[in-house]
């Protein structure tokens, strides 16, 4: 009786490398997946935290208030921010369960700071003009020129939001 050998090594080794490549396809499929699910969240964050920086230097709401009784846009009045907490800020641009933190010029905002501990943050930086209650068309056209004083300057506003 003639025993004849029922796996060749060609056999074996083609197995290994299938069993090789399908692994290596399995493991690119999972690294795109994560990849997609980090550009949503972060697209995600971008346009809460865009959304939230137009309402907070657009709105009435917390904008300067010209002797014209017109707001200026691209403001940002901080009495106004003083006198709201902080969940209810957040209700008012949108923002009920994110995370939300008000830096001026680098040191935070007094009660408008919230952890982002080990969260996707997303964060926007920009120049706009804060004033301290009413403010006057002179008092603009004067800051616009490099002299800025009494209750009007130019600082960076920076918004961050994480969930």
């Amino acid at each position: 009786m003639n025993k004849g050998q029922i796996f060749s090594i060609d056999f074996i080794i083609a197995m290994i490398l299938m069993i090789f490549f399908l692994g290596s396809l399995l493991s690119l499929g999972e690294l795109q997946n994560y990849e997609r699910k980090e550009r949503r969240i972060i697209y995600e964050l971008e346009s809460k935290t865009e959304a939230a920086l137009i309402t907070l230097t657009n709105s009435p709401s917390y904008s300067c208030k010209l002797d014209t009784n017109s707001f200026l846009a691209y403001s940002f009045d901080l009495n106004k921010i003083k006198n709201i907490n902080h969940d209810d800020l957040k209700k008012s641009v949108g923002l009920n369960d994110y995370n939300l933190s008000l830096l001026l010029d680098h040191s935070f905002v007094l009660n408008h700071v919230d952890e982002h501990n080990g969260l996707n943050i997303y964060s926007i930086d920009i120049n706009i003009l804060f004033c301290d209650g009413d403010i006057s068309y002179q008092d603009i056209n004067k800051c616009h020129f490099g002299a800025c004083g009494g209750n009007i300057k130019k600082q960076v506003l920076s918004v961050g939001v994480s969930k």
